[in-house]
């Protein structure tokens, strides 16, 4: 396989004309052989629905992209998978990727978008846990330390004023063995993307809270800097696919609950539905990054011991191949 920025170098037009005509959508853009990179994501389940339409329907592809996409165990293994090159664009817990940027100090990253600026999870359980606040003094099913479901306890924790020590923690290191443990009374509540949880609804268990309501940088998509550098139109290409699918999910609902179908680990249409109306008012259409998020990723981050926050977190975060889109006129062009 030829590296990715002697592809770029083969171009018939300057790297500058290149990205225009990538943000213009000019068939021009379209490299004469396609750009190949593996998109990690760390948890199966509806979130990555701009992921599983970005394949489908053929967009990376048509941006001249040649994508692989490979599940991930857990939000703890991303920054490994991208230190290692495993990867090159992964999706994952931003509390996690902030811990793996505080305490690995050559590896520089940065966060080029992000779908989804709230905590996307769902709370199921007992029939007998019939509200949030009866969850204190319960054990609560997780995938592992740092993952998205570990902040987003840890959030509504916070939020409530209550100590750590009021909800009882168990890592279980996948989404599917919450669900396990859940049923086989291991756990008395779980915390999952629909429609993982969701699906328990058929067995008795019940729907305690969603975490909506809390904002987070859930699962911006991260690179490193060394990446970005040799291969700029890749990632650009990227971004406006991930702009391009959001769109998809907005407007085409057929096509999201297809591919939520038959890629989110449940087969069932009604749950797939269900989980596009979960999700729909949550997808982003400019996925750019916010940066107070970030911020609040390391602080969190920092807040649990897990390392020493920097004094200027804006650093992580590059819009720039979102700011190409909006400022071309692309982004609005596809809401149109």
């Amino acid at each position: 396989m030829r590296p990715l920025v002697r592809i770029a170098r083969i171009l018939p037009f300057p790297l500058g004309l290149a990205l225009a005509a990538s943000v213009s959508g000019c068939a021009a853009s379209l490299p004469t052989s396609s750009m190949k990179m593996t998109v990690g994501y760390t948890a199966i389940g509806a979130a990555y629905s701009d992921l599983y339409v970005c394949q489908d329907q053929g967009v990376f592809r048509k941006n001249g992209l040649d994508v692989k996409l490979t599940l991930l165990n857990s939000s703890s293994q991303l920054v490994a998978a991208l230190v290692s090159n495993s990867v090159q664009i992964g999706a994952g817990a931003t509390t996690s990727t902030a811990a793996g940027a505080m305490n690995l100090k050559h590896v520089d990253l940065r966060y080029i978008a992000l779908p989804i600026s709230r905590y996307y999870l769902e709370m199921w359980g007992k029939p007998s846990i019939g509200s949030p606040d009866a969850v204190k003094g319960h054990k609560i099913g997780l995938s592992s330390p740092g993952s998205l479901g570990d902040a987003a306890l840890d959030a509504m924790i916070k939020a409530k004023g209550w100590s750590p020590k009021d909800v009882t923690k168990v890592f279980l290191k996948s989404s599917p063995a919450e669900v396990a443990a859940l049923k086989n009374g291991a756990v008395d509540a779980i915390v999952t993307q629909p429609p993982t949880g969701t699906q328990t609804r058929s067995q008795g268990f019940r729907k305690v809270m969603d975490f909506t309501g809390y904002p987070a940088a859930a699962n911006a998509y991260t690179v490193k800097t060394d990446y970005v550098k040799k291969n700029e139109p890749a990632v650009q290409a990227f971004v406006k696919s991930e702009a391009q699918c959001l769109a998809i999910l907005h407007t085409d609902k057929a096509a999201a609950i297809a591919s939520i179908e038959k890629h989110s680990g449940n087969s069932n249409k009604a749950l797939a539905t269900y989980s596009y109306d979960f999700f729909d008012p949550l997808w982003a259409k400019t996925p750019s990054v916010s940066p107070a998020l970030v911020d609040q990723a390391f602080t969190v981050t920092a807040d649990q011991g897990l390392g020493r926050k920097p004094a200027d977190t804006a650093k992580f975060v590059d819009n720039s191949f979102v700011d190409r889109l909006s400022a071309s006129g692309f982004i609005a062009s596809l809401y149109r």
